[in-house]
């Protein structure tokens, strides 16, 4: 009886593990398909890992616009990768990676580093670098890093669309680091300028102040490239440096007419985007509406009726050195 009773315990636990593993194996696969599928509105596919955090599509034309940043960032830095003086960093991680060129091109750049980049949405090469390694993750989350895995280096480019809590965000990124690490952030200011008389009349002054309203409201404003500087200092990071680089939109400053090229289309592919989820969900307009707005904006741009101009924020800091 007794061997009995152990051969069928036995049998019943390695059928419960069987079960287990398969329904664990069916969950994963189901997650992993919804996350790489996305959901779509607006005609537009948009992530569904911690749906609704980032307000910005993640299909195939939006990887190609962020690969066009990553460019257009490439323009301003005259080929650079950084500002802050990182030298040859051990461990780095790039924050809100996207399609995670920037991730790849730092790994190419320093073979002996070691580059994690994190993002909501899979949308970063299959193939890469030994030293570059890619995770499904949300920064507004808890960062989970163990002491043992903290950065020397930790990079943040062009996260405004979908940060809620920017002193959190370098609280974490200070918790994280080792000390003497460099923190830094690589934001364009979501603004446009002109001083062209009656610009405050424009169609594109209007866009820009119906968003920075709706993104308030949502919890996300976009224009928030000139405060990161304070919110580095007031999460302990000394050796704070501000860098504000002015860049033309449009062909019409004929001295930076590359950078002004690549602000354009920039501008025109990003106007849409940007625009259709805020619009929609925080403000209920509908989708004529918001193409009517879009088109007067783009006129304007076109023809450089206001020649406008936006800003580039290099923003870095230092975690203190142990004595």
């Amino acid at each position: 009886m007794a061997s009995t009773d152990e051969g069928t315990g036995s049998g019943q636990t390695a059928r419960s593990t069987t079960s287990s593993e398969a329904f664990l194996e069916e969950i994963t696969q189901s997650l992993t398909a919804s996350i790489y599928e996305g959901r779509y509105e607006n005609g537009r596919r948009y992530h569904t890992y911690r749906e609704g955090a980032y307000p910005l599509p993640e299909d195939e034309r939006e990887q190609d616009r962020l690969d066009l940043i990553q460019h257009w960032f490439g323009l301003v830095l005259k080929g650079e990768l950084n500002r802050a003086p990182v030298g040859e960093p051990q461990r780095v991680l790039d924050v809100g990676t996207g399609t995670g060129l920037w991730a790849l091109d730092f790994a190419d750049a320093h073979p002996d580093s070691q580059i994690i980049g994190t993002d909501l949405s899979v949308i970063q090469p299959e193939w890469t670098a030994p030293n570059c390694h890619f995770i499904i993750d949300d920064a507004e989350s808890d960062w989970v890093f163990t002491e043992k895995e903290s950065f020397d280096y930790i990079h943040a480019r062009y996260l405004y669309p979908g940060i809620s809590d920017w002193p959190r965000l370098w609280q974490q990124a200070f918790d994280n680091m080792r000390p003497g690490g460099w923190a830094e952030s690589q934001e364009i200011s979501a603004w446009f300028y002109s001083d062209e008389p009656g610009f405050e009349s424009s169609n594109i002054h209007y866009w820009q102040e119906t968003i920075d309203d709706a993104t308030a409201k949502m919890g996300k404003r976009f224009n928030t490239a000139h405060e990161q500087k304070q919110h580095m200092i007031n999460a302990g990071f000394v050796n704070v440096t501000q860098e504000v680089v002015e860049i033309p939109v449009g062909t019409w400053n004929r001295e930076h007419l590359e950078v002004g090229k690549c602000a354009l289309l920039n501008v025109f592919e990003g106007l849409a985007p940007t625009s259709l989820a805020v619009f929609t969900r925080v403000l209920d307009w509908d989708m004529p509406t918001i193409e009517t707005l879009l088109a007067g904006v783009r006129n304007e741009f076109l023809y450089h009726k206001w020649k406008t101009h936006l800003k580039f924020y290099f923003t870095y800091g230092q975690k203190p050195a142990e004595n």
